[in-house]
């Protein structure tokens, strides 16, 4: 009786034990949950303070609001220094026991600080190097010369041409080479050339901020990669880009050969193609070459997409094409626009206000209070980006009930993504026959040939951007990287662009230039490469919501919209933002962590066996030559032999010096 009693008075004395243990472990727990609720708090609310300064200072750039953006920024960067370390101390002396994972998640994103560890002096200079190089990007017009003699050009401007719309519009619907040449050495002129030296200064600071961090971080770009939380992430992104460049360069071929009809003499023997002749101001997108050259086409009897699309845009107003935007993610059982994005957002350019012109989504971190700002034109191309950033802001209202740190995309490219994957939904034939913009006995007559043509075009687009958005990264890597590769900026942009885009300049380029500096995302410090993984990724997310649509028998022709079954797998994806890692995040979404290209070769591979077919037919040699002395003035040899050279003259002259001591 005596062992029975001990024996119970044990196990009522262990399951107690067990009980305060588990207590104790609840209520840290709970305290844990109470502290990161309430830092979540302060991040919300300075979040939408410094939100609401750069919207201010991007859609009307005036000194007062430059000046009121630097004070709020500095702010938000000082209460980030302030939190961080209050996070860290917390988890250090009160984390005593292995987290769940989103508590762990938390402590992590909330004691990161990144540029923000400069100190005050640092951080106003990167602020200020910053600003400068918006505004220079964004500010700048061109100005033609007085005996200019081109129908391209309205008398109205000649005090000087925007980016937006002017420019765009001229890159993409003249053949006046002389003028696309003027244009784009003006452009950089006003543009690349004049944030040299700011952008020097930003990379002498991003890579002191990185070195700050006490991560083990090398530069500023050490930064950018860890944010993927990817082993061999750079080695990887590597192995895509050489996985479709044999599909580039079919593509580039195909391209070049009607380049050399319509600009004989033009094209340089060296097999790569001028930079101004492709429709665009960095020949990123190509695809305004097939109204350009009609001949392009597989079927240059059948109009094109766009040219169809185009004048039915014509009798819309730019509101009612943001309204079939929210149709179609409505069709999906997505909610609808706030009132207030309908009431605060910038549609179309304002008269006389100076503005960032660049399209972009905003999550205001207030509510309802969600934003585009798209300076429109009534066109296609308009209509797939007003998808894009729609897409955006579905993701920022989906996500809007986490905790602030996660209130964001799974990764960078994610977000990107989204907005992608619903424009390839609604530029098929039939999705744009279905919505009225492309007349039904149109598309009956001619499907075959339509969708062929249109193959090309999501090619000249999707596939052409791969290298241009992988390069991009690339460059900035390696300068960020090499102190001596700083030197020689524009000779490293253009050996880079001449090594995976086949693409020249069309005049000899030197140091004096600084090319990389006339695209938006350089000059605004907006990383890149999620584009590039954003264009992996949203063949990927398509394939997966159509094997929801019945009769598809080929993967491009499908549109899913009015889908609610594909719509519903994407909002359950899209309401998790940040809060587990993207690999699982995205394993659950489609049944795999693994970013791949089978859904694009799968996607193109019409367009694949049509351009070998062609290329046989016509003996057109595929591939180009990469010898940057044709294109640059006194280049050095090599990089690595341009370190080399610097590293022996820093040795002769330490020797020099020696040699002079002794004697």
């Amino acid at each position: 009786m005596k062992r029975q009693f001990r024996y119970k008075y044990f196990l009522l004395g262990l399951i107690l034990l067990i009980t305060f243990f588990v207590y104790i472990e609840c209520q840290s727990l709970d305290d844990y949950n109470e502290f990161l609720e309430e830092q979540n708090l302060f991040l919300l609310r300075e979040r939408n303070r410094i939100t609401k300064a750069q919207w201010s200072h991007d859609s009307n750039i005036t000194n007062f609001n430059e000046i009121n953006l630097i004070e709020k920024a500095n702010a938000f960067d000082e209460f980030r220094k302030k939190q961080a370390k209050l996070v860290e101390e917390y988890r250090r002396t009160n984390v005593t026991e292995p987290l769940p994972e989103s508590l762990r998640r938390q402590f992590d994103k909330l004691g990161f600080l990144g540029v923000s560890v400069l100190d005050e002096i640092d951080r106003e200079q990167w602020q200020a190097s910053l600003l400068r190089m918006e505004k220079i990007y964004s500010s700048s017009k061109i100005k033609l010369d007085e005996d200019e003699d081109s129908n391209e050009i309205n008398d109205d401007y000649r005090d000087g041409l925007p980016l937006q719309p002017d420019l765009t519009q001229i890159m993409a619907t003249s053949t006046d080479e002389p003028l696309l040449r003027k244009i784009w050495q003006k452009f950089r002129d006003a543009t690349g050339k004049r944030i040299r030296d700011d952008y020097l200064k930003y990379i002498d600071l991003g890579n002191k901020a990185a070195q700050k961090l006490d991560k083990g971080f090398e530069s500023y770009d050490d930064i950018w990669v860890s944010d993927w939380n990817m082993e061999n992430f750079r080695e990887e992104m590597e192995r895509l880009i050489n996985e479709v460049m044999p599909l580039y360069r079919k593509i580039h071929a195909y391209v070049r050969f009607h380049l050399n009809r319509t600009y004989p003499g033009v094209i340089p023997k060296d097999g790569t193609i001028p930079a101004h002749l492709l429709g665009n101001m960095w020949a990123q997108h190509w695809s305004n070459l097939l109204q350009l050259i009609p001949e392009m086409q597989f079927f240059p009897d059948v109009p094109s997409i766009d040219g169809a699309v185009n004048e039915k845009l014509q009798n819309l107003t730019v509101k009612e094409m943001f309204q079939l935007s929210e149709e179609f993610f409505h069709s999906l059982g997505m909610r609808n626009m706030t009132r207030t994005f309908w009431n605060r957002s910038i549609l179309e350019r304002p008269k006389g206000i100076e503005m960032i012109c660049h399209a972009s989504a905003w999550d205001f971190f207030e509510r309802n209070d969600f934003r585009i700002k798209q300076c429109t034109v009534k066109t296609l191309e308009h209509l797939l980006v007003i998808h894009h950033e729609m897409g955006h802001i579905q993701y920022y209202m989906n996500y809007a009930g986490q905790p602030t740190v996660f209130r964001e995309g799974a990764n960078r490219g994610f977000h990107e993504a989204i907005g992608d994957l619903m424009a390839l939904s609604v530029v098929t034939p039939q999705h744009l026959s279905r919505i009225g913009l492309l007349d039904r006995k149109h598309l009956e007559k001619n499907l075959d040939e339509l969708n062929l043509n249109y193959q090309l075009r999501m090619a000249l687009d999707k596939i052409v951007f791969l290298p241009f958005s992988f390069l991009v990264d690339k460059w900035r890597w390696d300068v960020f990287k090499d102190e001596h590769l700083a030197r020689h900026l524009n000779q490293h942009w253009w050996e880079l662009r001449l090594k995976y885009q086949g693409i020249s300049p069309p005049l000899k380029r030197s140091e004096y230039d600084f090319d990389p500096g006339a695209k938006y995302h350089v000059a605004a410090n907006v990383e890149y490469m999620q584009y590039f993984f954003a264009h992996i990724l949203q063949f990927q997310f398509y394939q997966h919501l159509c094997s929801y649509v019945d009769g598809i028998e080929k993967l491009y022709e499908c549109d899913f919209y009015r889908n609610k079954q594909a719509g519903s797998d994407l909002i359950q994806m899209l309401r998790k933002g940040s809060s587990e890692p993207w690999q699982k995040i995205l394993n659950d979404f489609i049944g795999t962590d693994k970013l791949s290209l089978g859904a694009i070769f799968e996607y193109f591979e019409p367009l694949n066996r049509t351009l070998s077919e062609f290329i046989e037919k016509n003996s057109i040699e595929i591939g180009w030559d990469v010898e940057i002395e044709n294109h640059f003035h006194d280049p050095l040899p090599s990089l690595s032999s341009a370190k080399t050279i610097t590293y022996d003259l820093e040795l002769f002259l330490l020797l020099w010096f020696v040699w002079m001591l002794i004697n």
